[in-house]
């Protein structure tokens, strides 16, 4: 038993080293801005070892930056309702999965939901009415119980 864990763990170690290492090699400037010609060349790289007269001026990314913002707030007070995860989910269709979750894999009691989510009975009861906001963590637990029982969500 002992030497199948200190195997894995060499195998670990080996692994994480050989990833350093091939990191390591596709860098062509170090710290100091010297290349692996021997020519400095801190000043004519943008941070990032690419030519700065290649990049857009600092100037113009700002700009760009700032109206891709006011474009995404103006794109959020459209909508009616926040987005609740990154797949833009909104609370009508948090509700739906809920609502499917616990009628496919809880026998449509919303006892038993909350007690698989962690949450108390009227709170379920609130979402799946709409009256209350159904935050992040319930959806994705939501989707997780889905998945583990075999129930289908959009």
């Amino acid at each position: 038993m002992k030497k199948s864990i200190f195997l894995l763990g060499g195998i670990g170690i080996g692994a994480g080293v050989l990833y350093a290492l091939k990191r390591g090699t596709g860098k062509t400037t170090s710290e100091n801005g010297d290349s692996a010609n021997g020519k400095n060349r801190s000043a004519e790289t943008g941070g990032n070892g690419k030519d700065v007269q290649d990049q857009p001026g600092f100037d113009a990314k700002l700009a760009n930056g700032s109206a891709r913002s006011s474009v995404r707030a103006a794109t959020s007070a459209e909508q009616s309702e926040p987005e609740i995860d990154d797949r833009g989910t909104g609370q009508a269709e948090a509700a739906q999965i809920l609502k499917s979750v616990r009628d496919g894999a809880f026998d449509a009691s919303d006892e038993k939901l909350a007690l698989a989510l962690g949450r108390p009975t009227e709170e379920i009861e609130a979402w799946t009415n709409g009256s209350g906001d159904i935050d992040g963590d319930v959806v994705m637990k939501a989707r997780t119980l889905a998945i583990n029982r075999g129930v289908e969500i959009q």
